[in-house]
């Protein structure tokens, strides 16, 4: 999609989308007295209101369309709601078979002193391009020319275009990345492999020179003592790797590390996973996903940062070599964990990742990203990731991340109450909770797993199990993958560096 910016309301366009603030007196008459009449008509009849989101279109020469997006009450305008309103804009258009259109809703966004122009222009290029989002591939040519993308969008701005610009290209390559994660979550579990996001890793360090990739394969994992993260993988045909893309974006400093689950596909093991469940497990790798396309986004935009991007990868299956129920691993750490429960495999590929990446590398702050756990879909939904960890400095800029870019987390306690939920009886920890019922805030205490393998980084893990992969569509997000994770992320480290 090109997106440029036109001080009028071009005519030059298939469509046309207006915004229309609660407060407005003027139905547009100054710029069209027929189609201030129709409004003035549609609003006295009710067929249409201008609180926020309602839809009222038309046809009108010289446009095949227009549609006019009620913006609510001017002084509630949220960031969020102009992703939202542009994202209405792409569907109506798009829904329309049209490929083109022009608008002033961001015009009248910034008119809103408490939003700033960088962020218009950020959250107007992520709406526009993830709206404009959709998983073709193994689509046959005739459906695939009933639903094309958008092509052209003209933004009216009258404003001094810098500031406004230069968020516009943030947002882009912010929204391009996570259309990027979103392929590689939707691509079926038969593609994607963790030999798959070994190379994905490489082609994009192979484009910034600032980007070394590390590679540990199933003899090296073994050797260096990476057995949680082997014992997932060994049941599988394709084996486990640990993934390592180091980004030196500033000349000194200590690094932040993400550490992003990496399960290409998660049967369950021999606990399987039942009808129901199991058939959307090729989005267990949303978290490594996310990781790698954060580490793009930071390269392409030169974020002077030193990073790291851990990828613990490995296929949960079942064979003859699969982990059994009862087995007893050691970590990386010289922690041992008896498996409760084979399912529970996403925090023993993260726990050795962790701790192998805490004492190789020293990083000020480890930041785990993972579909680990149901409850926490039952929890939260779609609509937000959730977040625990000690460092409460660190939980609320992301927090404040969340807010700013839409990619929502929600802090979930940690109380001392929590520490011990995940004690051995025969060793150190048990992949699962032995106390109570063993199902009780099964987020929490998979957090309070992970917190263990920490020694002195500021650490949070972010569960994005529900935020990862949604079931119904949003405004600017569809079914299917939804990229979780990296505009988090993207906001919080443009915030930290202070770019």
């Amino acid at each position: 999609m090109k997106i440029i910016t036109a001080k009028t309301l071009g005519e030059d366009q298939q469509a046309l989308v207006l915004g229309i603030f609660e407060e407005n007196t003027d139905n547009y008459k100054s710029y069209s007295k027929e189609l201030a009449q129709e409004l003035q008509d549609a609003l006295k009849e009710k067929m249409f209101s201008t609180k926020f989101g309602e839809i009222y279109s038309t046809k009108m020469k010289p446009f095949h369309k227009i549609v006019v997006i009620g913006m609510g009450k001017k002084e509630e305008l949220t960031i969020e709601k102009v992703r939202k309103l542009l994202g209405k804009a792409v569907t109506q258009v798009k829904g329309a078979k049209l490929l083109s259109f022009s608008t002033n809703i961001v015009e009248l966004a910034a008119s809103h002193k408490k939003l700033s122009e960088e962020l218009v222009g950020m959250a107007s290029a992520e709406a526009l391009l993830l709206a404009n989002y959709s998983f073709s591939k193994y689509l046959s040519n005739d459906k695939k020319e009933k639903m094309k993308d958008i092509e052209l969008v003209s933004l009216q701005w009258t404003h001094a275009p810098a500031a406004f610009g230069e968020g516009l290209k943030k947002g882009r390559v912010i929204a391009e990345t996570t259309n990027f994660v979103k392929d590689l979550v939707n691509e079926p579990a038969a593609v994607v492999t963790t030999s798959y996001l070994e190379k994905a890793a490489k082609a994009v360090a192979a484009r910034h020179p600032m980007i070394n990739v590390k590679v540990m394969d199933m003899e090296e994992l073994q050797k260096e003592g990476l057995h949680a993260l082997v014992g997932v993988g060994k049941g599988s045909a394709t084996p486990p790797k640990l993934v390592i893309l180091e980004y030196k974006g500033a000349k000194s400093g200590p690094f932040t590390a993400l550490v992003g689950k990496g399960i290409t596909f998660d049967s369950g093991g021999y606990n399987l996973k039942p009808t129901k469940y199991i058939e959307d497990m090729k989005t267990d790798m949303a978290g490594a996903a996310a990781v790698l396309g954060t580490i793009k986004a930071a390269a392409e935009l030169g974020l002077k940062k030193n990073l790291l991007g851990v990828m613990p990868l490995a296929e949960n299956m079942v064979s003859g070599k699969a982990q059994h129920p009862g087995d007893i691993v050691r970590a990386y750490n010289g922690k041992t964990i008896e498996i409760g429960n084979t399912d529970a495999e996403g925090r023993l590929v993260l726990c050795d990742a962790i701790s192998y990446t805490e004492a190789n590398y020293n990083p000020e702050i480890i930041i785990d990203l993972a579909t680990l756990t149901g409850a926490c879909v039952v929890a939260l939904g779609y609509y937000a990731a959730a977040i625990m960890g000690k460092d409460d400095s660190l939980l609320e800029a992301l927090t404040k991340a969340g807010i700013d870019s839409g990619d929502r987390v929600w802090p979930l306690p940690f109380f001392d109450e929590y520490q011990d939920w995940m004690d051995g009886t025969i060793s150190d920890l048990n992949n699962v909770s032995m106390k109570g019922k063993g199902y009780e805030a099964g987020s929490i205490t998979a957090g309070v797993f992970l917190s263990k393998f920490v020694e002195k980084a500021k650490w949070v893990h972010v569960d994005i199990a529900g935020s990862a992969y949604w079931s119904v569509s949003g405004d600017y997000v569809q079914k299917g993958a939804t990229g979780s994770g990296v505009r988090l992320l993207m906001y919080y480290l443009l915030d930290q560096s202070g770019k």
